[in-house]
C-alpha cells in the first residue's frame, strides 16, 4: 500500500467535486461554515492497486493540522478500545 503527497505535482487546484466526485460525506450541522479541510482518500491507482492520498485545501496551518489529527486519532483509539472492552461482557 504506497501513499502520495498532498499536492498533485503543482497541478492548478479544482473544485473537490471534481477530485470526490460521487463521493458524498455528512453535512456539516446549521450555521457552521468551511474553513480548511484535509481529506484523506483511498483509492485504486493507476496500476489497479490500492492506495492512500492526501489533499488539503489552501495553505492549513500545519502545527494546527497536527493538533487535529492527535485528537481524531485519540478519539479513534479511544472508540476502538471502548468497543474492545464492551465485547468482554
Amino acid at each position: 500500500m504506497g501513499s502520495h503527497s498532498g499536492s498533485a505535482n503543482g497541478e492548478q487546484r479544482v473544485p473537490v467535486t471534481e477530485v470526490l466526485r460521487g463521493l458524498e460525506v455528512h453535512p456539516l450541522e446549521p450555521g457552521e461554515t468551511a474553513l480548511e479541510a484535509f481529506v484523506l482518500i483511498k483509492l485504486l491507482d493507476a496500476q489497479g492497486d490500492i492506495s492512500w492520498s492526501y489533499r488539503t485545501t489552501n495553505r492549513l496551518n500545519r502545527e494546527e493540522l497536527l493538533g487535529a489529527l492527535i485528537v481524531q486519532a485519540d478519539v479513534l483509539r479511544k472508540e476502538l478500545r471502548d468497543e474492545w472492552d464492551d465485547s468482554d461482557d
